[in-house]
């Protein structure tokens, strides 16, 4: 009899390596919705090298940085198992407006007091096209987290008024500890929430910033959070029957630094609960920094003006701000004081007086442009409007000199050798300088980010390091040390014949 068991242990093995998924090619997506408007929403789809559970990651929306920028860690990540649905930035405008929400907070909108859709929304508020969306991720997803930050510490007995059972701070919420859902499951997210507490908390010093967990029986009459009755988390338990978690964070915790690795942490643990295995996981939070503003001036090639400078025009003159260059490449907007709405990114405006372009990573200042009229009778030059810096570089193309000031754009062909040959910067010396053609590597032994001298072909360049992602425009960077000093561009364009 044991024999017999064991030989049908090894067929069932057997059977089981047949049939088990071997490794698939791991990939990321990235995909936008409503792409040209003030409510952009990015989806990151994660892969991993073998399939597993689908974790869905909602940050932002409610104007709370704890929530979307530890969302926005995860969309660069790749791993090993299973999938990620990661959502850093659902409600943009309330994040840059820097309010909780804009026409109607969006999570109140996905159910209402009878569990049904809601009816009484207005059509014209994007939330709802948003809350659609997500809905759609929601039924692709094995589980849900809703990252936020909350008012005080979330204590399960009253110790005083910022900390208490009615506080949402440091704490992980269900809607109930048990649930069975529509085809018979029983889903027991308290086990899950203690286990994650559990790991969590360990990691934690500060007792005062420990989880817990806060059940707000959802489901139940007397509940004292029947408006969560319209929230993300309730929606996906009872029409998707996943768990559905909401994460959060103190507002009283000053260090945001500090907030994005709590939530960090509970996501690892979930991500673990859930058998999702990264490859490489990373933290770090950095000040936003704009480096230039790519702008075209009356449909000419986009000049390079790098922050707090002018950027001068005449009357009349319409400008188009074509590409951010900060420190981050996400939750970036371009805000035209003045005219436009809240992102004039890639749009086309006539200006007749002074602004100031306002350039913000979600709610946080970046740097800004300064936009003024040229008074002079004389008609202004654009491209000697944007020499500030006096730095001019000098290139070969195909061995013919070109002087190209700052700011400017070189167009060659793909056909083309140029070479950078040298910079003249108007104070110091050349030699001092690094000479940087982003997206080419001169010294492969050591990348010193020094590229004069070098003859290069566009069939040399790195496409996903040119501005534009497609190999069509790449930056040409002089630093001092650690500081842009002067910068220009090069186009590559195709061949036209001449009849």
């Amino acid at each position: 009899m044991h024999a017999t068991r064991q030989r049908l242990v090894q067929v069932f093995v057997l059977l089981a390596l047949l049939v088990t998924p071997w490794a698939v090619q791991a990939k990321s997506e990235h995909q936008i919705y409503f792409k040209g408007t003030d409510y952009e929403l990015h989806v990151f789809e994660i892969i991993g090298d073998y399939p597993g559970n689908t974790l869905l990651i909602i940050g932002g929306m409610h104007n709370e940085p704890g929530g979307y920028l530890s969302a926005d860690l995860y969309a660069d990540l790749s791993l090993r198992q299973g999938r990620l649905i990661v959502v850093p930035r659902a409600n943009f405008p309330a994040i840059v407006s820097n309010d909780r929400k804009v026409h109607s907070d969006m999570n109140r909108k996905f159910v209402n007091g009878n569990g049904n859709k809601h009816q009484n929304h207005k059509k014209e508020e994007y939330e709802e096209a948003v809350v659609a969306i997500l809905m759609e991720l929601m039924a692709r997803s094995d589980a849900l987290l809703n990252l936020h930050d909350g008012s005080g510490f979330f204590r399960p007995k009253y110790i005083d008024k910022w900390r208490n059972p009615l506080r949402w701070g440091q704490s992980i919420i269900s809607d109930t500890d048990l649930h069975v859902t529509k085809d018979g499951r029983t889903l027991n997210m308290k086990d899950r929430i203690d286990r994650v507490i559990g790991t969590v908390n360990l990691q934690i010093e500060d007792q005062e910033h420990h989880f817990f967990h806060n059940n707000t029986r959802t489901f139940e009459d007397d509940s004292p959070h029947k408006e969560q009755r319209g929230s993300a988390t309730y929606y996906a338990l009872t029409e998707y029957g996943i768990e559905s978690y909401g994460v959060e964070t103190s507002k009283s915790i000053k260090s945001l630094d500090l907030k994005v690795e709590y939530q960090s942490m509970i996501i690892n643990a979930f991500m673990s609960e859930y058998n999702i295995v990264p490859k490489n996981p990373k933290v770090s939070i950095k000040d936003p920094h704009l480096e230039y503003l790519l702008v075209s001036v009356n449909g000419s090639f986009p000049y390079g003006i790098p922050d707090s400078k002018t950027l001068y025009v005449n009357p009349g003159d319409s400008i188009r701000i074509e590409h951010i260059a900060a420190n981050y490449e996400r939750g970036l907007l371009a805000d035209i004081k003045g005219v436009g709405s809240l992102n004039d990114m890639n749009k086309e405006f006539v200006v007749s007086r002074p602004s100031t372009i306002l350039v913000k990573k979600d709610k946080f200042e970046a740097g800004k442009i300064f936009v003024d009229i040229n008074k002079s009778d004389k008609p202004l030059s654009v491209q000697a409007a944007r020499q500030e810096s006096g730095m001019k570089f000098l290139i070969l193309v195909n061995n013919e000199e070109r002087t190209i000031p700052s700011g400017n754009t070189l167009e060659i062909t793909p056909s083309d050798i140029i070479t950078v040959q040298d910079v003249f910067p108007v104070h110091g010396d050349a030699s001092d300088l690094r000479v940087n053609f982003v997206g080419f590597v001169g010294n492969k032994a050591y990348n010193d980010a020094e590229d004069r001298g070098y003859r290069i072909r566009s069939s040399k360049l790195w496409k996903r390091h040119s501005l534009d992602k497609k190999g069509g425009i790449y930056r040409v960077e002089a630093r001092l040390r650690e500081r842009s000093v002067g910068e220009m561009f090069v186009r590559i364009v195709q061949p036209t014949l001449n009849p």
